[in-house]
């Protein structure tokens, strides 16, 4: 297990480094906090003003609608990326918390061989969603990026982003390659707080789910002795920190659950009408749509999959219980301690009160993606319900 335990140091340290690029992580404190404000606020400045003129772009286009069904992507984008770093400042108390806690208990129980093929069962398809998401985002950016050098090639001076900028400038010029610098930064902060905030709430669940993990096996090992009430004692407030958890990662990820099952939908519809719409398509462009729609299809699906291992783990560890010792001991208070802990209800991630995240969510995100495709198609043939 030495292996795992190595690659999940480094799948956990690349998280973090992320966040701190991003000036999100709040237990980073080898900076001053001056200077982890100051990346925040830059990332938030960096992708609302490229939000901000995607958004005057596709007004200054509207009526065009394969115009609007190109702008729609990076115009969520850079709007998500906006919306998951004031997220991430305004829950920093939430975040520090679950550091402090599960984080913490996980990093502790780690460190002893005999927990650690509980604490990383799932550990290989957490790691294979995180290197899926990074890679894709850094390949769809890398290819915006490039566009504009590419153009060059036809002496035409392109913009990075579909965008219109509140001020003129003159193509080729020194303002024109600042803005080129501007752009990139914000195809880096899209990459950074992406690919970091969708997963760390895979981290969080890991430790979560391996905890769960780990409670399970102590269920089943509750033995009525001498140690019984202080055995029992662990489980209660190991069962208590994971509910908790659950209920503190509710309270930073719940609307982001919610915001991305529906800008996923968006998202994918807008590139599968694109493409099927536009006529004179490039390698580029055909590289950039397919590794966006599948960048979007697996942001859609590890959300719900995040969700539903923690519910299904839940599930199981309160089952536990079942195999514990208890049947044949004869101790009524061992029995009724038994039945109370089958009285708890599994731990479920439900998005701000209206919406279970677990798998189903992933299926109502593809019915969406089809239902808008079919609506923008009838727009398409009936303008004048615009």
């Amino acid at each position: 297990m030495e292996y795992e335990v190595k690659k999940y140091e480094n799948y956990k340290n690349y998280i973090e480094l992320m966040l701190i690029a991003s000036g999100v992580w709040p237990t980073f404190c080898k900076h001053p906090y001056i200077l982890r404000r100051s990346l925040s606020i830059i990332s938030v400045f960096t992708s609302g003003f490229i939000f901000y003129c995607i958004v005057a772009f596709l007004v200054k286009n509207v009526n065009n609608i394969n115009i609007v069904t190109g702008c729609l992507g990076l115009m969520i984008g850079f709007f998500t990326t906006f919306i998951k770093v004031c997220t991430l400042v305004i829950h920093e108390k939430h975040i520090r918390e679950l550091n402090e806690g599960i984080s913490t208990t996980f990093e502790n129980d780690i460190k002893v061989p005999e927990l650690q093929p509980h604490l990383l069962a799932h550990f290989r398809i957490f790691s294979k969603l995180f290197n899926i998401i990074n890679f894709l985002l850094c390949i769809s950016i890398f290819l915006l990026i490039i566009m504009p050098l590419l153009a060059l090639r036809n002496n035409k001076y392109v913009r990075t982003y579909p965008q219109v900028l509140p001020f003129s400038y003159e193509p080729g010029g020194f303002i024109h390659w600042s803005i080129y610098a501007f752009e990139i930064l914000g195809g880096l902060y899209l990459w950074t707080v992406t690919s970091g905030v969708d997963s760390v709430f895979g981290l969080y669940a890991l430790h979560i789910v391996g905890e769960l993990r780990v409670l399970g096996s102590a269920f089943q090992s509750l033995k009525f002795n001498t140690n019984y009430k202080k055995n029992l004692k662990k489980c209660i407030d190991k069962h208590f920190l994971l509910m908790q958890s659950r209920c503190k990662l509710q309270q930073v990820f719940s609307f982001l659950a919610l915001w991305l099952a529906v800008t996923c939908a968006i998202a994918m519809c807008g590139i599968v009408f694109q493409a099927t719409q536009t006529k004179n398509k490039s390698i580029v462009k055909l590289m950039y749509w397919t590794g966006h729609f599948v960048l979007k299809l697996v942001q859609g699906y590890s959300y719900a999959w995040y969700g539903n291992i923690i519910s299904v783990e839940s599930e199981i560890c309160l089952y536990s219980i079942y195999k514990a010792s208890w049947p044949g001991s004869g101790e009524t208070c061992f029995m009724k301690d038994v039945l109370i802990i089958l009285s708890q209800k599994p731990l479920i991630f439900i998005a701000k009160g209206c919406m279970s995240v677990r798998l189903d969510m992933f299926l109502k995100i593809l019915h969406a993606t089809i239902s808008y495709f079919f609506l923008l198609q009838t727009l398409q043939q009936h303008p004048d319900l615009m």
